[in-house]
């Protein structure tokens, strides 16, 4: 669908060279498209370049609908690698040819509503009160408090997993909720001496390995002092943070990562973790299937130690949404494409598409009470034994509230300061200085 809004340029931190020629592009509005079957085509642009293969739950969710509405809607992706896909979204949306529907990292996605070119979808919420009530608020994160720019993809649950026969091999006690960060030096020593990896971690694509993180920044005080930050009024180099990227610094002190932290990847840490020469990996709910196969009813999971000189709540745990999927301004002025867009938005998040994602070990954004884990889920039971103490979450994960320059710095700063390269002051100062240049 072309999109007309797409005359309000978006800003230039979101698109750095557009060409007249581009811009020009921008010709009519089009209207809803329609395949040869009569079918109202719906066009979902992802960020994965195989939604089969990367994201099964999301492409048989999609599958499902467009069996149920055979000869009415269909849904087709505009697939991409998650780099391509940001470059991609960028580009369509200043020459209007942002699909239907489309997902975004939350960094970039307030940029995109301040430039017009998403619809506002209060509308769609307040006239559907079973997905309204489903949401429980996980929506909240993707609302400016102008308009409602997004809605939750997924439910991201992040934390420690961990290898019980390791730690039954090394002689250590399993973590819980009362165990504290001293006690967690404790527990890497022994694993270490064990001959195991304490944690596995790489640092190569660092956006994808700090998950367990976002704990420990939110145990000294990240959601009720972000705001104070972002305006100014105080900075990321303060005691509370310091004392936070001091905590990670002792991990490195304590050797708790691989030697070659430095040049291996995500994917490389996890097939540690699943070899079982790691003991631990922080990650998220998108890893449970890979671990009920390798790991099998050996898995366990932990928010993380709490920390005895913070003065911020230690009962919270991470169940926040991850980014949203987001559509096109222009879908609210074609009738009969909203009609199909608000379709698929109440399937998506229905009763039987959250059952599709518990199938497939994913939290879905909705929460329905009869929807649950099969008995050899055991990554998804339990990460679900976990969220049983009830413990709030912050609104959204903290590297999710910050844009993608100073959220690349987070990501640099704590591996900086894993690997020694950085100071923790060094770490927040860098964070600093790309929060005034943003500003």
């Amino acid at each position: 669908m072309k999109n007309r809004k797409a005359a309000r340029i978006l800003s230039a931190g979101l698109i750095t060279a557009m060409t007249a020629g581009m811009l020009a592009g921008c010709g009519d509005s089009g209207g809803s498209t329609t395949n040869e079957d009569g079918e109202t085509v719906i066009t979902f642009g992802i960020h994965v370049a195989n939604p089969e293969e990367q994201e099964p739950v999301t492409n048989s969710i999609v599958e499902a609908f467009n069996e149920k509405y055979d000869g009415e809607y269909q849904v087709e992706f505009e697939a991409a690698d998650t780099e391509a896909h940001s470059k991609n979204m960028k580009l369509e949306a200043s020459d209007g040819t942002l699909p239907e529907i489309f997902w975004l990292d939350s960094s970039e996605t307030p940029e995109y509503a301040d430039s017009g070119v998403l619809m506002d979808l209060s509308d769609y919420l307040s006239g559907n009160e079973e997905v309204d009530n489903a949401l429980n608020g996980m929506e909240d994160a993707f609302n400016n408090g102008d308009i409602q720019y997004g809605l939750p993809y997924q439910c991201n649950v992040q934390g420690f997993f961990y290898n019980k026969k390791l730690f039954d091999a090394a002689g250590v006690e399993y973590p819980t909720n009362e165990t504290t960060y001293e006690e967690f030096l404790d527990m890497i020593q022994k694993l270490k001496d064990s001959g195991v990896t304490p944690i596995a971690i790489g640092s190569k694509n660092s956006g994808y390995t700090m998950w367990a993180f976002n704990e420990f920044l939110e145990r000294y005080g990240w959601s009720e002092n972000i705001d104070a930050i972002q305006s100014g009024d105080t900075k990321f180099n303060n005691p509370d943070m310091v004392a936070c990227f001091e905590k990670l610094e002792g991990l490195k002190d304590a050797q708790a990562f691989p030697e070659n932290m430095a040049t291996i990847e995500y994917f490389d840490a996890k097939q540690q973790f699943d070899d079982g020469t790691a003991a631990m990996f922080g990650t998220g709910q998108w890893d449970c299937s890979e671990f009920d196969e390798n790991i099998g009813d050996q898995i366990g999971f932990w928010w993380g130690p709490v920390f005895d000189d913070s003065t911020y709540e230690q009962n919270v745990a991470m169940k926040v949404p991850s980014a949203p999927i987001v559509v096109n301004a222009d879908v609210a002025d074609d009738e009969a494409m909203q009609e199909a867009v608000y379709a698929f938005l109440d399937f998506y998040y229905s009763e039987e598409a959250a059952e599709i994602s518990y199938e497939g070990s994913i939290f879905p954004a909705t929460n329905y009470s009869d929807v649950s884990a099969s008995d050899t889920q055991y990554a998804m039971n339990a990460m679900l034994e976990a969220l049983a103490d009830g413990w709030a979450s912050p609104e959204a994960a903290p590297d999710q509230t910050l844009s993608s320059a100073v959220q690349t710095e987070l990501y640099n700063g704590i591996f900086g300061v894993l690997q020694g390269t950085y100071t923790p002051e060094q770490a927040l100062d860098k964070m600093d200085e790309t929060m005034t240049y943003d500003q």
